[in-house]
């Protein structure tokens, strides 16, 4: 059963990732046509991250002052606004500074997002909505990828230019910023609903990231915390080593058109949303362990037969048998995490995960831009095939030792009471 403010934020997943994957299918094109090269392009992609982590500590002063559920609303409206002169200027000058600072409004949000669903859910429909909200943000990416590879070619004769001309793609992708800032508006409605006792789903708790910011503090929580980041730190980093440049592998290795690479983009979200609603019933089969390995492992060997393809058509079934299990490996893993920590460590476990997840999109692009303008494609294939591996690895040791009741190693003895504001459990 599906809480207000879950309902409300799976309006803002369709609106936002419809206008995202614009972005994501021809942002590489419009930067390609300006003239720059991959390693720039890889460099491109970092600057949001890299300028989160610098504008870190004045996002969370902000988000201190107006509280999470307003930054919940300006983080999302300041990362689109501010994205415009990406493409309004041909500077790249311009286009870097306004990528990098789009990462103070990211880390606002993601820090009053972070456990979002976590907190607008109970533990027994946890991966139902995981799996759900999945499922609405593939389908948007779908629509949107659809949508980006056309429109380009519609919009070029109205501006008396060539379908993959800067131009054409820039307009396109103008339009997607100010329809993702649009998308402001559920988030708004979710800021106005406050908590109730009686109902802890009602509305968000209050968060006080600033607090984390003590190393006592980050060092007190309990070592599961930071060591449940690691595996998927490793699965989104072989992703982003891959991914970041698909579009233009598709247009490189085999020739694809706008298209036809919109077409492909699309079909591996409407995949992957179908395999995020699948996720449960794996699990309820094969149980979380062995599901997640064998989705991470398919992954892998997906990646290593798409490399080996002759043609678009046998890439393609392989990326999509890649993407759905990777699909499932991520809505599995969020789910298994947050119910390996108590309600309290939600957010904290929310800010490693998110983290994690963004290690991959600052350090992945540049290096596989400069793999790509030295040795080619093949070094991104073994780099995310072994990083895969890698990946099903550690979570097995991690789930060794948390299924065996053990606590990790802690991080400072010294640091320990700081943990004890948490409530305990047996297996501290």
């Amino acid at each position: 059963m599906l809480t207000p403010i879950a309902r409300l934020y799976l309006i803002w997943i369709a609106i936002h990732f419809f206008s995202f994957a614009f972005p994501a299918t021809v942002i590489n094109f419009y930067l390609e046509a300006l003239g720059f090269d991959r390693e720039w392009i890889g460099v491109f992609h970092a600057a949001s991250q890299v300028g989160g982590l610098v504008l870190a500590l004045p996002a969370v002063g902000v988000f201190h002052l107006i509280g999470r559920r307003w930054a919940l609303v300006f983080g999302a409206v300041f990362a689109s606004i501010v994205r415009l002169p990406t493409v309004l200027s041909p500077s790249p000058e311009v286009i870097l500074l306004a990528e990098a600072l789009s990462g103070f409004g990211t880390v606002m949000f993601g820090l009053a997002s972070v456990s979002l669903l976590a907190d607008a859910s109970r533990p027994d429909h946890r991966a139902a909505l995981f799996g759900l909200s999945d499922f609405v943000r593939t389908l948007a990416v779908l629509m949107g990828s659809i949508a980006a590879g056309s429109l380009p070619t519609l919009v070029a004769p109205l501006l008396q230019s060539e379908p993959q001309s800067a131009a054409s793609y820039r307009v396109v992708l103008a339009a997607s910023f100010v329809v993702r800032a649009l998308a402001a508006i559920p988030l708004a409605l979710i800021a106005r609903r406050k908590p109730d006792r009686e109902d802890a789903t009602a509305g968000l708790p209050d968060l006080y990231p600033a607090r984390y910011l003590n190393p006592r503090v980050l060092l007190g929580q309990r070592p599961r915390i930071y060591a449940l980041g690691v595996p998927f730190m490793l699965l989104l980093l072989a992703e982003a080593m891959l991914f970041t440049f698909f579009n233009l592998l598709l247009r490189d290795w085999f020739g694809a058109s706008d298209a036809q690479i919109g077409v492909i983009i699309g079909l591996n979200a409407l995949i992957g949303s179908l395999a995020a609603l699948l996720a449960p019933h794996t699990a309820q089969r094969l149980g979380y362990q062995r599901a997640l390995i064998s989705s991470a492992l398919i992954s892998a060997g997906s990646i290593a037969a798409f490399a080996l393809s002759t043609n678009l058509f046998l890439g393609a079934l392989a990326i999509f048998v890649q993407v759905a299990s990777a699909q499932i490996t991520r809505v599995l893993y969020r789910a298994y995490a947050v119910n390996a920590v108590l309600r309290s460590e939600y957010f904290i476990l929310g800010a490693v995960m998110s983290l994690a997840a963004n290690i991959g999109p600052t350090i992945a692009p540049p290096i596989g831009g400069w793999l790509q303008s030295a040795f080619g494609y093949v070094p991104l294939f073994l780099t995310a095939i072994g990083l895969s591996v890698l990946a099903v690895v550690t979570f097995a040791l991690l789930d060794r030792w948390l299924s065996a009741g053990r606590p990790l190693p802690a991080l400072a003895p010294a640091f320990r009471v700081a943990r004890r504001t948490s409530p305990q459990t047996l297996d501290e």
